[in-house]
């Protein structure tokens, strides 16, 4: 087959103003053969009567709402999404993300030059205020193969963003999104992904044909933070199993010291009740040594009591301390 089909999967809520250059950036595609999913989380504004314009510009496009039955949220939209998509390849956008005009026409040749692809990853750069960066925010293993790519999702260094990935159908056959999970949502895929499929072919292109819309404020936005945070104890009941190997586990520590360095100290008096749920279950999980976990509860301490807020107890002490023990 010379020119499969790919299907184009869209969540979307709300997104009225950020939409019509998503689906422009699929219109424009150079290559012919594909359907775009758009499935809506329940959007309040005008987001469908704009998404009507394109599906009377072109039958390609599908929209769907979400299921009342399906919890909401992007997870559960993309799921349905690929249960309403034909596609023998599965690609994943966001309702504010930017695809280059050669982005399916490039994928769709690497991909049928060698039939024995499953997974290709293609370089993803940024827009920042409308404006696309020349850069790619792709991270890769000095060894590129499944098992570094795991870990690296393991220590929340993202390898590659969901836009920038191209999978072969029968992957989302066997691996779903968590439909309870809030944030972490490519994360937790990838992880099930790369353990669950040992046979999995990866072909790794450094071209940049997708676009990842920055928005610098949203952990000042509503909940944001407090999902994330209810999320990662979420995140660990799924990939419970990861605990039990070494290896693994320190992976997995590194994950959770980043999160509690970078959300949970700065923000802790905003996310208070949620920030204590980390730190509750980290000192009773077994991801932490018992050195580690002293640390912590200094650390939790400290907080509760608004004890760095007095001269002379520095908050950056303690973070570089706890760091440099998570690493020993």
């Amino acid at each position: 087959m010379d020119n499969p089909l790919i299907s184009i999967i869209i969540p979307t809520f709300n997104r009225v103003l950020l939409i019509r250059e998503t689906l422009d950036s699929i219109l424009v595609q150079g290559y012919a053969n594909w359907e775009c999913i758009i499935v809506d989380d329940g959007s309040t504004d005008d987001t469908m009567a704009l998404v009507e314009e394109y599906l009377k510009k072109n039958s390609q496009f599908k929209y769907y709402l979400r299921p009342e039955n399906r919890p909401k949220g992007a997870n559960a939209c993309r799921n349905y999404g690929f249960e309403r998509s034909k596609g023998e390849f599965i690609m994943f956008v966001d309702s504010d993300d930017i695809c280059e005009p050669f982005c399916l026409a490039e994928r769709m040749a690497l991909m049928t030059k060698d039939w024995s692809i499953d997974l290709l990853i293609r370089d993803t750069s940024l827009l920042i205020d409308g404006k696309k960066q020349l850069f790619s925010i792709n991270k890769d293993p000095k060894n590129i193969n499944i098992e570094n790519y795991l870990r690296m999702f393991l220590r929340y260094e993202i390898p590659w963003h969901t836009m920038g990935s191209c999978y072969k159908r029968y992957i989302l056959e066997n691996c779903r999104f968590d439909e309870n999970l809030k944030r972490f949502q490519d994360v937790s895929f990838n992880i099930k992904v790369l353990s669950r499929l040992n046979q999995l072919k990866i072909s790794r292109d450094y071209n940049i044909d997708s676009y990842y819309r920055v928005d610098e404020d949203k952990v000042l936005k509503g909940n944001f933070i407090a999902n994330m945070l209810d999320s990662l104890l979420v995140l660990y009941e799924i990939h419970v199993d990861f605990f039990k190997n070494k290896n693994y586990a320190s992976d997995l520590r590194k994950f959770s010291c980043k999160i509690i360095l970078e959300y949970v100290m700065p923000y802790f008096y905003q996310n208070k009740k949620e920030s204590n749920k980390i730190f509750v279950w980290s000192i009773k999980s077994t991801l932490y040594t018992l050195k580690q976990k002293r640390e912590l509860l200094l650390l939790m301490f400290f907080l509760n009591f608004k004890l760095f807020k007095i001269k002379g107890i520095g908050m950056n002490a303690f973070r570089n301390k706890f760091k440099r023990i998570v690493n020993e």
